[in-house]
């Protein structure tokens, strides 16, 4: 492409990054001027800072310094996209005309209309597989969910910036490959099996480790870390299913014809169906060194656990992509992976066992110094309870619902935060964010649900108090109407006076 397509790119996408640089730096300025001692020890812990209730919420999305890096990292995902879809479309257009005459048919250029109509239409399908591995991701994260944002950042960078560094990295290693290999061929598999797997485990994960940093206070269990690191590579799978459906579907229409939508269903079994677990899996090894390497008191640990499980990924990766490359029968990819995730789904529940003991015991240690209620070593580290609580508040209106789910997510924080503390990850900076905690639990006692047993789930009276007044009134009216044909009413004057013998 010419230098003023670049130069343009360049500049559509450095400005406003510029710009949110520059405002940024400028909140953060702000923030360090305005924070006292007690958010500082509070920030060297990772725990969230003092909020003055008194500032309106648009005030503090303003001055926070992630809302401008969040920003910033939208303007670079829609520049990536954009790079990416005018990349696909030269490479794929060079690769069917070097297919036309190689095969000894008439020439055909793929125009730049076609291939926007083909993305559209493989979408859908590389959507299906997408939406089916993001709600099972949402559910996984039950204990103490991850906050919007975080899942949002990490799907986006799986689908923009994953793709758009490992679509650079992988096409420079293997121009450097086919340089020194004696075919085409023999460098494409040699990419695909020694390169593509390092470079996109590291592009995938890079987005756990960025979300580390910036918010350690809200990744506390592996099965958070398993959440975002699934979102991240349900996103990557989603681009990377596109680019595969796009070629197979264009080339199919310009070399077979009509029967383009078989090829292409073929690639979707295969690609969005049978192995559509090998993303989400191997970048779940990476997510689970990471989560090792924070529960570490050892500097070297921290170092060592999550390079063991990326390079873990990697190899697991490398694997599949051998076996991909080297044997036509897919049954033994699926056998692999069932095998695999067999593995790691019992691990996995015994993770989550261990976590349902471990808010039990943190927040028997409250119970004990009086600061929770008796039952609430019993109730919120049970899921069955805690979805029963949320359904019920939230059938019982905005108010209660939001309340129930606060007072859920206070008390599931003071037992990560009293985990903390017993492990040494967190000194006594903690002291003053359990006293907001359990101070915001006690005021929510009395709107909140706190009890499931002898809960009705869905109440006896439902629908807004609008709607009770209605009817309220619609009764109050039959009622004066039936009373007024039951009066009996007197006779006119005038009328006869009947006879009486």
């Amino acid at each position: 492409m010419p230098w003023w397509v670049w130069a343009s790119w360049g500049a559509g996408a450095g400005v406003p990054l510029a710009l949110a640089l520059w405002l940024w730096t400028r909140s953060l300025a702000m923030r360090c001027r305005a924070d006292g001692p007690e958010n500082h020890r509070r920030a060297d812990n990772g725990l969230a800072p003092e909020i003055d209730p008194r500032q309106k919420w648009f005030r503090r999305l303003a001055a926070s310094p992630w809302t401008w890096v969040v920003v910033a990292f939208a303007v670079f995902c829609a520049f990536s996209l954009w790079v990416q879809y005018f990349l696909q479309y030269a490479s794929l257009a060079a690769s069917i005309s070097s297919q036309l005459q190689q095969a000894g048919q008439p020439p055909q250029i793929l125009g730049r209309d076609a291939f926007t109509q083909g993305v559209i239409h493989v979408t859908g399908y590389a959507a299906l597989t997408l939406g089916a591995y993001v709600l099972l991701f949402l559910l996984v994260d039950r204990w103490r969910p991850s906050p919007p944002s975080m899942k949002l950042v990490s799907l986006a960078w799986g689908a923009c910036a994953a793709t758009f560094f490992a679509v650079f990295v992988n096409s420079w290693m293997g121009q450097l490959l086919a340089a020194g290999a004696s075919g085409s061929d023999i460098a494409n598999n040699a990419a695909a099996v020694f390169v593509a797997p390092f470079v996109e485990e590291a592009c995938k994960a890079s987005v756990l480790f960025i979300l580390v940093m910036a918010m350690r206070r809200r990744v506390v269990s592996v099965i958070q870390m398993i959440g975002l690191s699934g979102l991240a590579a349900a996103g990557f799978a989603f681009v990377e299913n596109i680019i595969y459906y796009v070629q197979v579907y264009c080339t199919a229409s310009l070399l077979v014809g009509p029967q383009a939508d078989d090829y292409l269903r073929q690639m979707v079994l295969m690609r969005g169906v049978y192995t559509s677990f090998g993303h989400p899996l191997f970048t779940m090894m990476t997510a689970f060194g990471l989560i090792c390497g924070l529960r570490q008191r050892s500097k070297l640990a921290r170092v060592i656990c999550p390079l063991t499980g990326y390079l873990i990924a990697a190899l697991l990766h490398m694997c599949f992509n051998g076996l991909a490359t080297f044997m036509d029968d897919y049954r033994v990819l699926v056998m692999f992976g069932v095998m695999v995730i067999i593995g790691v789904a019992g691990w996995l529940i015994g993770q989550f066992m261990a976590q349902k003991r471990v808010i039990a015991w943190r927040i028997d240690d409250y119970v004990r110094m009086g600061w929770l209620r008796d039952r609430d070593a019993a109730v919120y580290p049970a899921l069955l309870s805690r979805l029963k609580l949320t359904v019920a508040g939230w059938l019982r209106g905005w108010r209660i619902g939001k309340a129930t789910v606060r007072l859920m997510s206070d008390v599931t924080e003071l037992a990560y935060l009293r985990q903390g503390v017993v492990t040494g990850t967190i000194d006594h900076g903690a002291l003053g964010r359990e006293h907001e905690l359990v101070v915001d639990a006690r005021a929510l006692r009395g709107i909140a649900l706190d009890e499931p047993d002898g809960l009705r789930l869905v109440p006896r009276y439902r629908g807004p108090a609008t709607w009770h007044r209605f009817k309220a009134w619609l009764s109050d009216r039959a009622a004066k109407r039936q009373s007024q044909l039951s009066t009996p009413m007197a006779a006119p004057v005038g009328a006869p006076v009947p006879w009486m013998a």
